[in-house]
């Protein structure tokens, strides 16, 4: 006896959605992963690849999420693709020259003959010193790919350098809004979307795949240099100290060098300021308030730089080679201005996807990733225990003056907002206060005006002390962290 309609039905062969990828030498396979997707599964079958300079393990299937991204090879390989929905495609070169990867691979040979003289003149504290690299361009012009992948390089071959960052759009191992610095001495988060420069990649109360980094994190608070130049000099300058220091303690750091990722450069953007003073520091010649703020960080904030690598910008090219020509670095060596191309595979992020990367930080530092769920603390602070203070509007008086921070009265607009604790006193000047490192983040999750009362989320539990809170105009409170 039978139930009528069963195994009617005629049984259905089973579906794969995985495809197999021959890449020939320095051929790339790249693409973008929607925000709505799963992700994409890459496995790497035969040959060696790389994400930005890191290397991918034989038959492991990486998952890419809410990225866009490449997979390099510089011997050939075969890759499994799975999963999606994923935009992709396979970049081939007729001439493997016209590659960026050779580019890449070329400029690390020759910053590792360096690192290994360096390291073979290691006597005390004035040992000689690795490259120093300073990276710019216009705005995607891929720059932070490229400091990315010589950090990846660096480290394969056991270097430990200190990366360091001053674009505040883009966090280094923080949140947006920030100015960094960390040594890289381990290999990095292939799979995180910013590839090991991400939050994901910094100490937490949960596992990590990778060995974490530590890094040294000052809070900016805005989205772009212009929008408070004398605050970001001064942040920059904080950092530059801390790298000079880690450079003269540590000998491996020190042979290693370092790498820094600079703010994106407009030259052609007519609605830029030009500074008065610009003909007394530049011979003569007005430039855009950038590219003074792009030099003045070479010459005064951070160690020398005898490399500066540009992207994508014949102009920007001419301007530094004019201003640093014959010039030499407190060590003696000329300082070296090295024109590059832009790769054809970079993808202009527009805000949207800038947006939803951003909102994605906040809640990975919180709540952590697909791969490892963390625990925030949910605590009711009164107001009259935390002392948070507010930076200036741009367009205030008190901005035209010395950069303050001014108390902050409770209200409903704190809600949803990041604010950066620093590692201060309550009891500490302001400008002490906003010049201090970070030490984390918390989110006001809800205000109670009647109460006077806060909703605080944050990584760990625990009182916050005398430690003083910065509310920034940056990143604006874009979610609710708690629904």
């Amino acid at each position: 006896m039978s139930i009528p309609g069963l195994g009617q039905i005629a049984p259905q062969p089973a579906t794969s959605n995985k495809r197999i990828i021959l890449l020939k030498p320095l051929w790339e396979y790249r693409f973008s992963v929607p925000r709505n997707s799963p992700g994409v599964g890459v496995r790497l079958l035969t040959g060696t690849a790389d994400r930005d300079g890191t290397e991918l393990a034989l038959n492991r299937t990486y998952t890419f999420q809410r990225t866009r991204s490449k997979i390099s090879t510089y011997q050939g390989c075969t890759l499994e693709i799975s999963g999606g929905p994923v935009d992709d495609y396979v970049k081939d070169y007729a001439d493997p020259s016209d590659s960026p990867a050779c580019q890449f691979v070329n400029l690390h040979v020759a910053f590792q003959e360096q690192r290994e003289a360096a390291a073979a003149r290691q006597s005390g504290r004035t040992a000689a010193q690795g490259p120093r690299v300073m990276v710019c361009g216009p705005r995607g012009s891929g720059k932070t790919t490229l400091a990315k992948t010589l950090v990846a390089l660096a480290t394969r071959v056991g270097g430990q350098p200190l990366m360091a960052n001053v674009d505040p759009n883009e966090g280094l191992l923080s949140l947006p809004g920030t100015v960094s610095a960390a040594v890289y001495g381990t290999m990095m988060d292939i799979e995180e979307p910013a590839g090991g420069f991400g939050i994901g990649s910094t100490p937490s109360s949960g596992p990590n795949a990778v060995p974490v980094k530590l890094p040294i994190v000052y809070y900016f608070g805005r989205e772009r240099v212009e929008d408070d130049v004398p605050h970001w000099r001064d942040v920059v300058n904080k950092l530059a100290s801390s790298a000079r220091a880690k450079l003269k303690e540590d000998e491996a750091v020190r042979a290693a060098g370092m790498i820094l990722d600079t703010p994106p450069v407009d030259l052609e953007n007519e609605g830029i300021d030009i500074l008065a003073h610009a003909a007394n520091e530049f011979a003569g010649e007005y430039l855009p308030i950038q590219l003074i703020m792009l030099l003045r960080a070479i010459a005064n904030c951070l160690t020398s730089a005898n490399f500066i690598l540009v992207l994508g910008s014949d102009q920007l090219v001419s301007e530094l080679q004019k201003r640093f020509a014959g010039q030499k670095t407190s060590l003696g060596e000329l300082i070296m201005v090295v024109p590059l191309d832009k790769s054809d595979g970079v993808v202009q992020r527009d805000e949207q996807f800038m947006r939803f990367t951003r909102e994605a930080t906040i809640k990975e530092y919180f709540f952590g990733d697909s791969k490892r769920t963390l625990s925030p603390s949910t605590q009711l602070v009164s107001f009259d225990d935390v002392a948070i203070f507010k930076a200036p509007e741009a367009e205030s008086e008190a901005y035209e003056g010395q950069p303050i921070l001014e108390p902050a009265e409770i209200s409903a607009e704190m809600s949803h907002w990041t604010l950066a604790i620093m590692n201060a006193s309550v009891n500490d000047p302001p400008e002490t206060i906003r010049q201090a490192p970070v030490i984390g983040f918390i989110a006001i999750a809800d205000v109670d005006e009647d109460r006077r009362r806060l909703k605080v989320l944050s990584p760990v539990s625990g009182r916050l002390g005398n430690k003083p809170l910065v509310w920034g105009r940056w990143p604006e409170p874009y979610i609710n962290l708690l629904g």
